[in-house]
């Protein structure tokens, strides 16, 4: 009489694996976007002035007041913007509403700053979790996508410095 339920149990264990290892995943992985053209620049709401990103290229910081790894990267991303400002616009884009982010007083952002409650760039990008990066460049390529502990001011430089894909 146990066998049964024992069995049904091994049945169900084995068929719930092949389901989970086998079923369609997001295509989160960089490699789905890096290379490949990017969308416009969709913003509901700016709460900084917006930029006038022309020439530049644009990495696109999607974050939440709510997220502590996000908050802890402000800092970084404010030294980023410092560093290449002249070359790249960074916009940091949260899904919360314009009242909820304005009421984080603490890090400062010293770079642009927009709110899309539609997630119209994070359902894009596939943007599962945060915070999370995209760089373009002034074409509209995607250069990086990833978090952006992972962003370093080298690898900005190199991936600033490739050549354009209109050059090529």
């Amino acid at each position: 009489m146990k066998r049964a339920p024992l069995s049904l149990l091994v049945v169900i264990g084995v068929v719930g694996f092949f389901y989970l290892q086998n079923r369609p995943r997001p295509a989160n992985d960089a490699s789905a976007y890096v290379g490949k053209p990017g969308p416009e620049l969709q913003v509901q709401q700016w709460i900084s002035e917006a930029p006038d990103p022309t020439g530049k290229h644009l990495l696109v910081d999607f974050w939440a007041t709510w997220c502590g790894p996000c908050i802890g990267a402000i800092p970084h991303m404010n030294e980023l913007h410092a560093q290449f400002q002249d070359r790249l616009t960074i916009v940091g884009l949260s899904r919360e509403s314009r009242q909820k982010v304005e009421s984080m007083r603490s890090p400062q952002m010293d770079y642009y700053s927009a709110v899309d409650t539609q997630a119209r760039m994070a359902s894009f990008f596939n943007i599962r979790s945060i915070p999370q990066v995209v760089l373009m460049d002034p074409q509209g390529i995607v250069l990086y996508k990833g978090h952006p502990a992972y962003l370093d001011e080298e690898t900005l430089q190199t991936l600033l410095s490739a050549p354009d894909a209109n050059e090529s």
